[in-house]
């Protein structure tokens, strides 16, 4: 047994060692940074194999995961796509250009002498454009001009071609419904808000895939350490196999004792089975999280670090504290209710009454060949040309504010009874309760998450100290039994019940130490610190300040 006893110091010695210089490798090592915009994460190729797999330390496998995991593109793009809608929103403030460009020709057949030709025609082009924009107050302005040139026959027209422009301003202010920056924007906050909660989605998809790293990297070598304690089982149950059959060719013992060491070595066969399965499973795990290359699928990966002992010092109540305000799902629920605000809000606005500043003014120049009646013609009927003036002449009228025209006026509206704004702001306002109540909600799971991550990481390290003393004494229990053995004061179905027991002991020890670093990594994930504890920085978010949707004594549970 002082084989036995030396061997397992020298595997922790060894251990102790790795670990300090993986530590060592580390502190020169940059931490990974992630990229919160679509196709910008830096993919990382796995390290070379070497003999026996790929050997990867618990960092570097994060690393891996966070730079290559599929799972965060997806959410990544989701986000992508949300910050597109916003910029999508925003468009209501994009100026409006028009312009237009027609021309026309119109002849029909004169019914009275008045017209001034037998077939009066007319040749017409007209041009047009303008700008319309809305203004944070809800009213929208425009401004446009058009220009008109027309040529007839009719020997009544003094100016002929005659070419005409204008230029107009125009408003229509809402004065109480749809007044106000909040009842034109809130689409706009709407979708900041929903962007903002989409990039909190891609924060928690990337502390999951860091917690789901830890788990299944603590896993692999929880069973691959497991399936060591079962070869060395199996080795003392063949040991105890041989000394049985020399101590039966020696008659001390009898040959029905050599049974009972064969169903030793039997159990411990299939015990080391059974642990190489749970060892392949660990493998897939981590190699999906990690994206591993297809055609490397059957290298097997080599983890550096092993459980052990870390004591950490937490704090529950300021785990507590910081949870309500790092977890994404707390964040995110907060946006949502925001959302739900500014829909109450806006319906709130649309039940008021419609009442519009409108009003407009413009000017008009103009231009073309002008005719005067003839001072030779007795009669007075026939015109001779005067002048001329072009378009631009024309617009030298606009622009001197020659022809003013303007208007000014209110419109009122309003329908009776106005069920359908009343109905969606009374809709919004309950869904908006209904959104406080799940915050409030989300927040309690939240808490309870913390709690009960503190309570598994607290009993997982007392149980690593129980687990320990076991399987100390589990060793001497053995060591005794072994020198009863060798004295014939015990029989080989004792040995091996007893070794059974060692073996129990040392799984379960080496359960105890995953289970705390596997708690450990919980913990922090129920907290949401996970990225600062491994020191990863997410670069891309856009900079906001997550809402108070309501004051946590007007959210009742």
């Amino acid at each position: 047994m002082k084989r036995f006893a030396n061997l397992w110091a020298a595997r922790a010695a060894a251990a102790v060692l790795g670990v300090l210089a993986i530590a060592a490798g580390a502190r020169g090592q940059e931490k990974p940074v992630v990229s919160a915009r679509a196709g910008e994460r830096t993919f990382r190729p796995l390290p070379p194999a070497s003999q026996g797999g790929i050997r990867l330390s618990l960092d570097e496998a994060v690393g891996l995961a966070v730079a290559n995991n599929q799972d965060l593109n997806v959410t990544v793009n989701v986000a992508e796509a949300s910050r597109w809608s916003l910029f999508q929103n925003q468009g209501i403030y994009d100026p409006l250009l028009q312009a237009a460009l027609t021309r026309s020709h119109s002849e029909s057949p004169a019914t009275s002498t008045l017209a001034g030709a037998t077939v009066p025609r007319a040749d017409v082009f007209d041009f047009s454009g303008s700008v319309q924009q809305l203004a944070p107050t809800g009213g929208v302005f425009s401004l446009g001009f058009t220009g008109r040139s027309l040529r007839t026959n009719s020997t009544f027209s003094s100016v002929n071609p005659s070419r005409t422009g204008t230029l107009t301003f125009s408003l229509n202010q809402p004065l109480l419904r749809s007044f106000g920056h909040r009842a034109t924007n809130w689409l706009i906050y709407i979708a900041r808000n929903s962007r903002d909660a989409s990039y909190q989605d891609f924060v928690r998809s990337v502390q999951t895939t860091i917690n789901s790293v830890e788990q299944a990297y603590w896993d692999l070598v929880y069973n691959i350490q497991n399936a060591e304690v079962k070869r060395e089982s199996l080795r003392i149950a063949q040991d105890l196999n041989r000394i049985t059959r020399i101590k039966i060719d020696v008659g001390s013992l009898a040959p029905i004792d050599i049974t009972q060491t064969e169903v030793g070595i039997a159990t411990a066969e299939q015990d080391i089975i059974t642990a190489e399965g749970l060892i392949g499973d660990a493998q897939d795990s981590l190699k999906r999280l990690i994206n591993f290359d297809t055609s490397q699928w059957n290298t097997p990966i080599v983890p550096t670090d092993q459980v052990r002992m870390e004591e950490a010092k937490i704090d529950l109540s300021e785990g507590m504290k910081e949870s309500l305000v790092r977890r994404p799902e707390v964040i995110r629920q907060a946006y949502s209710a925001d959302s739900d605000r500014l829909r109450y809000d806006y319906y709130t606005n649309q039940v008021l009454p419609s009442l519009n500043l409108v009003g407009s003014y413009g000017t008009i120049g103009l231009g073309g060949t002008f005719f005067v009646p003839d001072p030779t013609d007795p009669t007075g009927r026939r015109l001779i040309p005067s002048s001329t003036r072009t378009f631009g002449d024309a617009y030298s009228d606009v622009f001197a504010n020659k022809n003013k025209n303007w208007s000014l006026g209110l419109t009122f509206s309003y329908p009776l009874f106005n069920r359908a704004a009343r109905g969606a702001r009374a809709a919004s306002r309950y869904t908006w309760e209904s959104a406080k109540a799940q915050l409030t909600t989300t927040e309690q799971n939240v808490l309870i998450e913390v709690r009960s991550a503190a309570r598994a990481l607290e009993t997982a390290r007392r149980s690593i100290v129980a687990a320990q003393k076991g399987r100390e004494l589990a060793e001497k229990n053995l060591d005794a039994e072994k020198k009863k053995f060798d004295n014939g004061m015990t029989t080989s179905f004792q040995v091996t019940q007893i070794q059974r027991d060692l073996s129990a002991a040392r799984t379960s020890e080496l359960q105890a130490l995953a289970v705390y670093r596997k708690a450990l990594a919980s913990y922090h994930y129920a907290v949401a610190d996970n990225l600062d504890w491994k020191g990863i920085r997410v670069e891309g978010i856009p900079e906001t300040t997550p809402p108070e949707a309501a004051p946590r004594a007007e959210r009742k549970p």
